[in-house]
């Protein structure tokens, strides 16, 4: 029982169009994982903003309703549908806006910063997509799950991690299972359960270390988003949206942002729709 424990979030609320569980420490527990929020956003919030030397990666829940638009100074402007994944693999740095496809209705989804190893912090940007229809299912007796990430060839990740969204029926279990070496946390999207005797409620996190179990019992509809990869272990210095290896490279990101290396975005244009 040692290995598993419950992960503090923080709540994050940006006027009325936008709230989040957020989870940002301990560093070394989320370790490849920067940041996790479980957020709902009902207008354009953020101004556009730089990322670099990790990966900036959106998933909606299929049951958000709206899709959240995502444009990149690389030229993409995507629409990220509900069930679909956008990662922004911001590397030696760029500009980065998202906002629901329609204002005034819920985008319901996943935020994670996933660290990138100190021999890619300083690759060329690119952006990966998949949606619902690419992503894998599985099924067990009373749960379904969504291979949103890790373990597919669709996507090149940069570093072992992976995502996954489990639904679980009342009376019904699911075995959580990281290999060794591994670490990951459970997030209780919705519903409530049980793990060896720990009460899982929505907005906690379950943290577990490899090799491990835990056994979750659903005492009413049970979604669950599992997050697991390997830890990097290196050093982490963060400036705002900048995660990097020592405070030179910071200092070398905030120069390429201020000279416009890592590119511009254009205005936003507004639809009747999404003002």
């Amino acid at each position: 029982m040692s290995t598993h424990r419950w992960l503090q979030p923080q709540q994050h609320h940006i006027g009325t169009g936008f709230e989040a569980e957020g989870w940002r420490e301990p560093v070394a527990l989320l370790d490849p994982f920067i940041m996790v929020d479980h957020f709902r956003m009902r207008e354009a919030v953020f101004a556009p903003h730089p990322h670099a030397g990790f990966s900036a990666v959106t998933y909606l829940f299929d049951d958000s309703a709206t899709a959240v638009i995502s444009r990149d100074s690389l030229g993409g402007e995507h629409d990220i549908l509900p069930g679909g994944l956008h990662w922004s693999l911001a590397g030696r740095g760029l500009i980065h806006d998202e906002y629901p496809a329609e204002a005034g209705r819920e985008a319901h989804g996943l935020q994670l910063f996933v660290n990138l190893p100190a021999e890619q912090k300083l690759r060329e940007p690119a952006v990966m997509r998949l949606s619902a229809e690419q992503m894998p299912r599985r099924h067990g007796e009373g749960w379904s799950a969504v291979q949103v990430f890790g373990g597919m060839a669709e996507l090149a990740l940069p570093w072992p991690t992976a995502l996954a969204v489990v639904d679980v029926q009342p009376g019904a279990r699911y075995a959580l299972t990281l290999a060794d070496g591994e670490q990951g946390f459970a997030l209780i999207v919705s519903g409530h359960g049980n793990a060896h005797g720990l009460q899982c409620a929505a907005g906690r996190a379950l943290h577990l270390v490899g090799p491990a179990d835990a056994l979750i019992e659903a005492e009413t509809p049970l979604r669950l988003a599992v997050c697991s990869g390997r830890p990097l272990r290196e050093p982490v210095v963060r400036h705002g949206p900048f995660v990097m290896n020592d405070e030179g490279q910071i200092v070398a990101a905030l120069q390429r942002y201020q000279t416009g290396a890592m590119g511009r975005l254009p205005a936003r244009h507004f639809s009747n729709e999404q003002r």
